[in-house]
């Protein structure tokens, strides 16, 4: 069970899910075939090549370090992937890290008084941004990269609406 699970109010809902977009693992999957690289290579002028291990030994000492830092660089991005919450309920917005020490950003929707977009040519090509939020008494609550943040701002948008509605008992947006 997740927080955001474990932390819903009676008649609270789950909207939305936000995800990061495949660009935000594009780095340390980058950093990691770098650094088995190496290995690779090694094994293919080892096995393949018959050059002696004697000869490579340095070389497969550098490339176990590679590999090894390779892999602390995935492990460490592949825990924070599993351990980050971007949920939007029917009351609040959640962005809450970490595995072992939690840090849990949560505003209530009604609090939420903008919602910046940031989108880089990169960004509309690959369907990624950053979502800004600034809220009375929180500050300011920034994204990494999500996938598709405009259904994310949407969302949230339709929610605060929904919550107006519910509260005042007259329609969406109708302003005296």
């Amino acid at each position: 069970m997740t927080y955001v699970q474990r932390t819903l109010a009676s008649g609270e809902k789950l909207l939305m899910r936000a995800n990061f977009n495949w660009t935000y693992s594009f780095f340390p999957v980058f950093w990691f075939a770098l650094g088995v690289a190496p290995a690779v290579m090694l094994s293919a002028m080892q096995f393949g090549g018959g050059v002696a291990a004697s000869q490579l030994t340095i070389a497969w000492w550098a490339a176990a370090v590679a590999a090894a830092c390779g892999f602390v660089i995935m492990t460490s991005h592949i825990v924070h992937l599993w351990t980050t919450e971007i949920v939007v309920t029917s009351y609040r917005f959640v962005y809450k890290t970490g595995l072992i020490s939690r840090d849990a950003q949560e505003v209530s929707l009604n609090k939420i008084e903008e919602i910046n977009l940031r989108q880089s040519v990169w960004g509309r090509m690959f369907g990624y941004g950053k979502l800004i939020l600034r809220g009375t008494g929180v500050g300011v609550i920034e994204l990494p990269n999500l996938d598709d943040p405009i259904t994310v701002r949407r969302t949230i948008e339709n929610a605060k609406a929904d919550l107006r509605q519910s509260s005042f008992g007259e329609p969406a947006g109708v302003l005296d």
